[in-house]
């Protein structure tokens, strides 16, 4: 039988892949530090002015080597007049090592960095059992 985690996660990289090719969302890719070494999909579709909706998929390192990930994007201010900043806030799930843990995460996104458009910066921490930070680039295509 199929594991619950496993579906969820499957689930989740279908719709990614699906939705982007129908032009519904804007997929990217992220790596960095989330408990260990990750490297996943992340989506993103504007829902109103300055707010966005995300959700994504990792793999880690980490003892726990499943994260999802749901949540928005909330536009704050630009830095020099070149940098985005913007407020995430998400439900985050660890999963894996026979054990889920869910929570909460908050971070901050500076788009555009360097002065590359598809390009972003995220830095923040997740709270799922126990406090994880999160530092990672992306990369959207």
């Amino acid at each position: 039988m199929i594991n619950q985690t496993k579906l969820l996660f499957f689930t989740c990289l279908f719709s990614l892949l699906f939705c982007s090719l129908a032009q519904a969302l804007q997929p990217a890719v992220i790596g960095g530090i989330r408990n260990g070494l990750a490297l996943g999909v992340i989506a993103e579709e504007p829902i109103a002015s300055n707010t966005s909706l995300r959700f994504g998929a990792e793999l880690n390192t980490g003892n726990q080597p499943i994260i999802l990930f749901f949540g928005g994007k909330f536009y704050l201010t630009n830095i020099s007049g070149k940098i985005p900043m913007s407020f995430g806030l998400q439900a985050v799930g660890y999963s894996g090592n026979r054990s889920t843990d869910l929570g909460l995460g908050i971070s901050l996104i500076f788009s555009r960095p360097f002065n590359v458009n598809p390009l972003f910066f995220e830095f923040g921490v997740d709270v799922a059992g126990s406090g994880h930070l999160q530092a990672q680039a992306g990369y959207f295509f």
